[in-house]
């Protein structure tokens, strides 16, 4: 399956990279040029030029302003025209009341404190602490632009390469186009509302009652999976392309509430370990949009 996705991937980079790739018009500038005797070349257009003496007052194409005397250039040309490729003037269209689907990947940097808390069965925990998992996930989502500014949808993360045994959030995506849209990239902050479930392994050691009165452990596996609901919220960059389509890098916040956790298997005869989990952290999207 990964595979495949990959694949897919590749083969839509590909046929965006030869979209851009494509020619670009041209249009028709015109240029007074001075020919130096440093032998620099300058283009712009020539202010004044005194007819007596050769003095010219010129101003190039980066709105620099010469005063030359005939001693300093060999000779000038007047409206040479030149075929220059517009670059920054051509934006393409983007989507204003359209839908949109998304597919990418995403890396998680998720900080977890599984906030466990010792007793007299329940010694210690390999968990303790703050630490980071990092799941990458394939991220897949759909939504409708209201309008140029305004786009509402629903965005999912689904784990692809984790230790962890479940790790995925679907949730209500809302992003905001604030540039003057002057350009081919778009900026956009988004703010999501997820649900998410994360399944782990924690290894728990209790005191080997068969071996008193020595200091000896033994250890104790439980799944905790665990559901939450939590905001997110960063900055995107929108790479317009061709046909509306686009490529989207996007890095986000988050921090996650706690609803619920489930610890299996349940022991006979001694009660659960005390978790209480928190989890916060970033993560780092690129997507297409088509």
């Amino acid at each position: 399956m990964l595979r495949n996705i990959l694949l897919l991937t590749l083969v839509l980079c590909l046929s965006q990279t030869n979209t851009f790739a494509q020619s670009k018009p041209k249009q028709a500038v015109v240029y007074d040029i001075v020919h130096l005797k440093t032998g620099k070349v300058l283009y712009g257009e020539i202010i004044e030029f005194n007819q007596k003496d050769g003095d010219l007052t010129f101003r190039d194409n980066y709105n620099r302003n010469y005063s030359l005397s005939r001693e300093m250039y060999d000779y000038f040309e007047e409206n040479v025209t030149y075929n220059k490729r517009i670059r920054d003037t051509l934006v393409k269209p983007r989507k204003t009341d359209e839908f949109s689907f998304m597919l990418g990947l995403t890396q998680f940097a998720a900080g977890t404190d599984n906030g466990f808390v010792a007793d007299d069965y329940y010694l210690i925990s390999y968990g303790s602490g703050y630490y980071f998992d990092l799941p990458i996930c394939m991220s897949v989502g759909a939504g409708k632009y209201l309008s140029r500014q305004h786009f509402v949808g629903l965005k999912a993360d689904v784990k692809l390469l984790s230790s962890l045994t479940h790790f995925y959030s679907i949730g209500a995506n809302y992003q905001f186009q604030y540039d003057g849209m002057k350009s081919n990239v778009a900026k956009y902050i988004p703010i999501r509302l997820n649900y998410g479930v994360r399944s782990s392994d924690e290894w728990v050691n209790i005191q080997d009652p068969t071996m008193p009165p020595f200091s000896n452990y033994i250890q104790k596996q439980f799944d905790v999976n665990m559901s939450s609901l939590g905001i997110e919220f960063g900055h995107g960059f929108s790479f317009i392309g061709n046909n509306k389509h686009s490529w989207n890098l996007e890095f986000c916040f988050f921090k996650n509430m706690v609803l619920s956790q489930t610890i299996t298997p349940v022991p006979l005869g001694a009660g659960l370990p005390n978790f209480n989990y928190s989890q916060a952290g970033a993560k780092l999207s690129l997507s297409f949009n088509f």
